[in-house]
């Protein structure tokens, strides 16, 4: 059965392991949009039984006067979690208008401009990439993100300060005006990897991870930022984790994901070679200061057997220093943030495929 296009919002979480307040979740013809979240086979035979039932509400009924709201039957699956979703008619509130500023930015607009992600961005694109912003408050003492959460906003700070607390409680950095957080997570799509505390009351700009990689895939200026952003970041907070790797070392990816690891390699800009054991088989990236000069893995070479490799997030490694003569003369089979980038973009692409309905 093919549906006209359709949103539901998510008003309400219960303890949902996928769902979030606030997430969009679109219908049209046979396929579905999560917008990179995870499909939920139970949540997609609720939607398609409430389209079903209510497929000619909108002919008597207007989404200003009509509000139908359900819970998905999660607990009878035995899932530990539910959600209640509103059902919206049509998409007019399945995103922010092009060009359409939030009120409470628009005061400070020229003061933006001179933030370090916006800098380098025409005045076109600038306001684009703004309108897809909102304003939050916090207060002194609030926890904005746990170790361990999923990444779901970027944040830029307008005023305030917040701090970057690391294993044992450990203040590992100190944010204020004009700089960011929450982008890591959305990178490299690990689970956040320190606390952020509000330190004094603090007030952010922020954009859903959504957006953050529809903005990130369109406009160039931004891929450029945030690759050197990572590269900065990483190598302040790897760099005691580099010495480490001065002859060699193994272990598992649930201690230290794919990308970190690479990451890592390419920071200590290492000689070596990296053997992961994965579940097609095993893999080896030859690194020259840190750069790939040779990659396989399950019958792939090159920079396709690397975008392959960063998939996985399960599996053992083990690097060795040292290098051939013949791979120390080798070319490097790409630029190393590139690799890393794209191979992100691949991954983040797929996820966002439609699902496709069974009719």
């Amino acid at each position: 059965m093919n549906f006209k296009k359709t949103s539901f919002k998510v008003v309400e979480n219960r303890n949902c392991p996928f769902y979030q307040q606030g997430d969009l979740i679109t219908v049209f013809g046979r396929s579905v949009s999560l917008q990179g979240k995870p499909t939920c086979l139970t949540l997609m035979s609720d939607i398609t039984e409430t389209l079903v039932n209510h497929q000619k509400l909108d002919k008597s009924k207007t989404a200003d006067n009509y509000k139908h709201e359900f819970s998905c039957s999660g607990y009878q699956t035995g899932c530990p979690g539910t959600i209640r979703l509103r059902y919206i008619s049509g998409t007019a509130q399945a995103e922010p208008s092009k060009g359409t500023i939030d009120r409470d930015i628009s005061p400070i607009i020229d003061e933006l401009k001179n933030f370090s992600i916006f800098k380098t961005l025409n005045e076109h694109d600038f306001k684009e990439i703004v309108s897809y912003f909102k304003i939050k408050t916090f207060s002194k003492n609030q926890i904005i993100l746990r170790k361990g959460d999923r990444g779901e906003n970027l944040h830029v700070i307008l005023s305030g300060k917040v701090n970057i607390i690391g294993n044992y409680g450990i203040t590992v950095a100190s944010l204020s005006k004009g700089e960011i957080f929450g982008e890591m997570s959305l990178l490299t799509g690990n689970p956040v990897s320190s606390k952020v505390q509000v330190i004094e009351n603090t007030k952010t700009m922020y954009m859903t991870g959504s957006y953050f990689r529809m903005m990130l895939n369109r406009f160039a200026p931004l891929q450029i930022y945030f690759s050197r952003l990572l590269a900065q970041r990483l190598a302040k907070s790897n760099l005691e984790r580099a010495k480490e790797f001065s002859s060699g070392i193994s272990g598992n990816l649930t201690e230290i994901s794919t990308t970190e690891l690479l990451q890592t390699l390419n920071l200590a800009q290492k000689h070596g070679v990296l053997t992961l054991i994965l579940p097609k088989g095993n893999a080896r990236i030859s690194l020259r200061a840190g750069e790939p000069v040779n990659v396989t893995y399950n019958g792939l070479t090159g920079a396709e057997a690397f975008f392959e490799i960063v998939r996985h997030k399960r599996g053992n490694f083990k690097f060795k220093a040292g290098l051939s003569p013949a791979e120390m003369d080798a070319p490097v089979i790409g630029d190393f943030m590139y690799l890393l980038m794209e191979g992100m973009n691949r991954i983040d692409e797929e996820s966002q495929q439609p699902i496709i309905l069974d009719p």
